[in-house]
């Protein structure tokens, strides 16, 4: 029989892997394990930064609340104002309102509750909003009509409040500073008395405008007419036909009024036309605490 070739050798090389190199991390599994490396160390962290602020929440203090006046805007009052242009410079009357009492700048003005009052007061905050609508009613009939508001800071117990910032607080909340008006109603923070209403008020005037008045209007109570026209006006020799005088009273017996009014300011100012002392001189060193 024939003899029989047999098959050939295959041979077969199968490389020897290093059992070490076979599992050496590739480029991806070594961003797998530093990410778990970070997840395992700042997960954590968060738990803790999460059940700090959550306990701080509950915790904190209650917040202190916005006074009345920034809480709880009325209609009146504007945030943002498209004001009229006005060159002040053109301005030629004065009107001005001396204030009486103090508004404390919350709540309605129309409640005494919201005032700074002197006892014998009480009762006459409508009439202190009279002449404030009746100023405000004439800077709008008169577009060349400057509208002050004259008074300091006059009583310890109402703090910083002064009489004339109280005056343009409460138009403002009664929603009488228009933007037609806006720019010509200002106040002056410095007059201690009737006297200082005036010259302090021409002063402010000239401050704003450059110019003196041509004219000046004063509103104020009835029964304080003659002291304003015979005295005052007289003391700063001022023509008096320039000068006007529109008198409300507030409620009450005007015959008492006129009476506690001449001996109380007319008589003295009538003797001293500038306070220099006495009574007069006491009451502005009361009036500026």
């Amino acid at each position: 029989m024939p003899s029989r070739t047999p098959p050939p050798t295959v041979r077969i090389n199968i490389p020897t892997v290093n059992v070490s190199e076979a599992w050496a991390p590739t480029p991806l599994r070594k961003q797998r394990i530093f990410g778990t490396r970070l997840v395992r160390l700042y997960l954590p962290c968060l738990l803790i930064l999460s059940l700090v602020t959550n306990i701080y929440y509950f915790t904190r203090p209650t917040p202190l609340a916005l006074p009345a006046t920034l809480s709880s805007q009325q209609s009146g009052t504007q945030m943002h104002r498209e004001i009229a242009d006005t060159d002040m410079r053109q301005l030629t009357d004065l009107v001005i309102v001396p204030g009486h009492g103090v508004y404390l700048g919350a709540g309605s003005p129309l409640d005494e509750a919201n005032w700074y009052l002197q006892e014998q007061q009480r009762g006459e905050v409508g009439a202190f909003m009279a002449h404030v609508g009746k100023g405000i009613e004439m800077v709008k009939e008169h577009e060349r009509a400057l509208l002050v508001f004259s008074g300091s800071k006059t009583r310890l117990e109402a703090g910083a409040h002064s009489e004339a910032v109280g005056y343009w607080t409460a138009a403002d909340r009664m929603g009488w500073l228009t933007n037609s008006v806006f720019r010509r109603v200002v106040t002056e923070e410095y007059a201690r008395d009737s006297l200082e209403n005036i010259l302090f008020s021409i002063a402010r005037f000239h401050e704003v405008t450059g110019n003196y008045p041509d004219r000046i209007t004063v509103v104020g109570f009835e029964f304080k007419r003659e002291r304003f026209v015979d005295v005052h006006r007289r003391a700063l020799r001022y023509p008096r036909i320039r000068f006007n005088y529109v008198g409300i009273n507030p409620p009450g017996d005007a015959a008492r009024l006129v009476a506690a009014e001449k001996k109380n300011a007319y008589e003295p100012f009538s003797r001293d036309l500038y306070a220099c002392e006495g009574t007069l001189a006491e009451k502005r060193r009361e009036r500026n605490p």
